[in-house]
C-alpha cells in the first residue's frame, strides 16, 4: 500500500540516480577544465629537504639531537591512580568495573574540568583534574586497560571549522574519544563538548597515531606560550611517529612561519601538499606566506586552489549552513545545503538539517521529504535516535511531526562525560 513516504519513491530514486550520473559527468568536465587552467605553480620551488626541516637547524641554529626528543609517559598510571582503581568493584568483571568507573565520573565522585589548551598525560590529567578531550581520553584509556577492559582511541571525523575572524581560514581539528568493546557491542566515552556529535563518522586509530596527535597538540600549545625550541621538539616527535601525516607537516610549517623562518615554512607546507594534494590548510598558509613576501602570482595561485577545494567541499557548505541555521538565517542555511547536496546527496546530516530549515520556512512537503531521506540514509539506531529526540525537543514528536517519527538534540550542552552504551549502536 502506498503511503506519503513511499508514493513515487521508485521514481525519485531513478531520478536521483540519473541526476547523480549527470552531475558526475559535469564534475569530471569541471576537473579537466580546472587542471587545464590551474596547472603547476607559476614558479618552481626549491626541492623539499625533509631532513633539513626535521633537523630544526633553521629554528635552533644547529641540528636537533634525537636524544632531546620528548618521551612522555602518556598512558602511565600514578600510584594513587592504581590505588583508586583497585577499590572499584574489585570482584566484578572488567566491563562491570569500567561501568562502575564511568558511573563515578557521572556522579561527580571524580571530576575533570575542560581546558582546551591542556593536552596532558594520563597521570597529569588525574592529578590536575583538568584537560582537553585528548587528555581526558588518554586518562580513560589507561584506566580502562588497567581494569582489564578492552579500550582504544577513536577518532571522530568532526566537520571542518572555518574561523569567524577570518572567513577564508580553514581550521581542521581532530576529536578523540575512547571506545571499549565487549560481547554486548561498543561503549563510547567522550568528554561531552559542543563540537561532538555521535552521528559523525568515526574510526579506530592506533596508539601510535593517537600519540602523534598528542605530541602535535602539545607542540602547538607550547608555540602559543612562545616556547619555540620545546614546541619544535614536540612537533618533531609527532612526525617521528607519523611522518606521512600531512596535518603534522602543516603544523610544523606554522611553527616555522611563526618564527619567520619562511623558507622552512614554505617547504613544510609543500611537503604537506605532496602527501595530500587537497590539504587546504597548507594552501591557505602558503597564500598568506607568499602574500607577505609580495609574491603575488604565487599567492593568487594558492588562494585560487584553496577556494576551489573549499567551495566544492560539501562539509564546508554544511558547516556554513549549520552556522546560519543556529543564527536563525534559515534561507541562507537552505541555500548552502542545496549546494552541499548537489556535491554529495548521500549524507543523512545534510538532509536532516535541510528538513529543519524547510520546516522553519513553512515548506512542509520539502521538510517531510528531507526528514524521510535522513532516516533512510542514517540506517542505524544511534543516528535515528539522535534525530528522533531533536524533533521531540521541537514539539514534533510522534503525534505531530511530518515524518511520523521523533528525534533528539545530538550536540552536547557543555563539558562533562557522555557515554553511549552498546545497545545504542548497530555494529
Amino acid at each position: 500500500m502506498n503511503t506519503p513516504h513511499t508514493t513515487g519513491l521508485q521514481e525519485r530514486r531513478w531520478l536521483a540516480r540519473s541526476v547523480h550520473a549527470w552531475k558526475k559527468s559535469c564534475a569530471v568536465a569541471a576537473f579537466v577544465a580546472l587542471a587545464g587552467c590551474a596547472g603547476a605553480p607559476p614558479q618552481t620551488s626549491a626541492p623539499i629537504d625533509s631532513a633539513w626541516l626535521l633537523s630544526g637547524q633553521a629554528l635552533l641554529g644547529e641540528p636537533l639531537n634525537a636524544a632531546e626528543l620528548p618521551e612522555d609517559d602518556i598512558l602511565g598510571l600514578a600510584p594513587e591512580m592504581r590505588t583508586y582503581l583497585t577499590s572499584i568493584a574489585p570482584h566484578a568483571s572488567p566491563q562491570q568495573r569500567l561501568q562502575a568507573l564511568i558511573r563515578g565520573f557521572q556522579d561527580q565522585e571524580f571530576t575533570v574540568h575542560y581546558q582546551a589548551d591542556r593536552t596532558l598525560s594520563a597521570s597529569e590529567t588525574y592529578r590536575q583534574q583538568e584537560g582537553n578531550c585528548m587528555a581526558f581520553t588518554v586518562m580513560m584509556v589507561a584506566m580502562a586497560r588497567e581494569l582489564g577492559a578492552d579500550a582504544y582511541f577513536n577518532q571522530v571525523e568532526v566537520p571542518p571549522v572555518w574561523g569567524h575572524e577570518e572567513s577564508q581560514t580553514f581550521v581542521v581539528y581532530r576529536h578523540i574519544n575512547m571506545v571499549s568493546e565487549s560481547h554486548r557491542g561498543r561503549r563510547v566515552v567522550d568528554f561531552n563538548l559542543e563540537a561532538y556529535d555521535p552521528i559523525y563518522d568515526q574510526r579506530k586509530i592506533s596508539d601510535t597515531e593517537a600519540f602523534a596527535q598528542y605530541y602535535s597538540n602539545r607542540g602547538l600549545e607550547l608555540m602559543q606560550q612562545e616556547k619555540m625550541p620545546e614546541a619544535f621538539r614536540y612537533l618533531r616527535k609527532a612526525l617521528e611517529l607519523k611522518p606521512g601525516n600531512a596535518d603534522l607537516w602543516a603544523n610544523l610549517g606554522a611553527l616555522y612561519s611563526r618564527n619567520q623562518r619562511f623558507t622552512a615554512a614554505e617547504q613544510s607546507y609543500l611537503q604537506a601538499l605532496q602527501l595530500k594534494s587537497s590539504h587546504t590548510i597548507a594552501m591557505s598558509n602558503l597564500e598568506r606566506l607568499y602574500r607577505t613576501q609580495q609574491q603575488v602570482e604565487l599567492a593568487d595561485f594558492y588562494a585560487k586552489k584553496a577556494r576551489f577545494h573549499r567551495e566544492r567541499n560539501p562539509y564546508y557548505l554544511y558547516y556554513q549552513a549549520r552556522n546560519a541555521y543556529e543564527h536563525g538565517d534559515y534561507k541562507s542555511a537552505q541555500k548552502q545545503l542545496k549546494r552541499a547536496l548537489w556535491q554529495y546527496e548521500d549524507d543523512h546530516r545534510f538532509h536532516f538539517l535541510m528538513g529543519l530549515a524547510s520546516y522553519r520556512l513553512g515548506e512542509m512537503d520539502d521538510s517531510r521529504e528531507h526528514f524521510f531521506q535522513a532516516f533512510h540514509l542514517a540506517d542505524n539506531p544511534s543516528a535515528q535516535s539522535v534525530y528522533m529526540r531533536k524533533l521531540e525537543s521541537m514539539g514534533l514528536g510522534s503525534g505531530g511531526n511530518s515524518t511520523g517519527q521523533s528525534t533528539r538534540q545530538g550536540i552536547g550542552a557543555g563539558a562533562g562525560i557522555r557515554v553511549i552504551e552498546p545497545d545504542e549502536f548497530l555494529r
